[in-house]
């Protein structure tokens, strides 16, 4: 009696579906990614001019804070107090460290509202932050 082994060779194939589902969650990732960086510099302010104002990229775990004329600090399309923004800080600080706040103040916004919010990234461990303005545009 011969006992032998059959052996059979399977051609390499590579499986579509689950590199599909890569390709879709990755176009779904940078559009979502996109669709927040628009809403966050979409708020109605007026930012203050600079003659250095430099655009700047974007950056993983950085975080737009809006403060509008009437003294509302806006993220993410949300009015926040000092608290909640407290809070939220507390969380990217905790999620992203390293990461980075940019202050977008309209040139009517008061400036204790700017410092409470300045306060707030120190009590975060948020280190770097940055003010956004415009650069002023040539008089001939």
């Amino acid at each position: 009696m011969r006992i032998g082994r059959i052996i059979q060779e399977e051609a390499d194939t590579i499986p579509m579906a689950p590199l599909i589902d890569i390709v879709f969650l990755t176009l779904v990732f940078f559009m979502v990614t996109s669709v927040y960086a628009t809403l966050e510099s979409e708020v109605d302010i007026t930012l203050p001019t600079a003659d250095t104002a430099q655009k700047g990229e974007r950056a993983q775990g950085e975080i737009y804070i809006n403060l509008r004329d009437d003294g509302t600090i806006v993220v993410n399309e949300r009015s926040l107090n000092v608290e909640e923004l407290q809070e939220t800080l507390h969380r990217v600080a905790l999620y992203f460290p390293g990461g980075a706040v940019i202050i977008r103040g309209d040139h009517n916004a008061n400036l204790g509202r700017a410092i409470q919010i300045l306060d707030c990234c120190r009590k975060a461990d948020i280190q770097h932050v940055a003010f956004a303005a415009v650069a002023e545009e040539v008089k001939r």
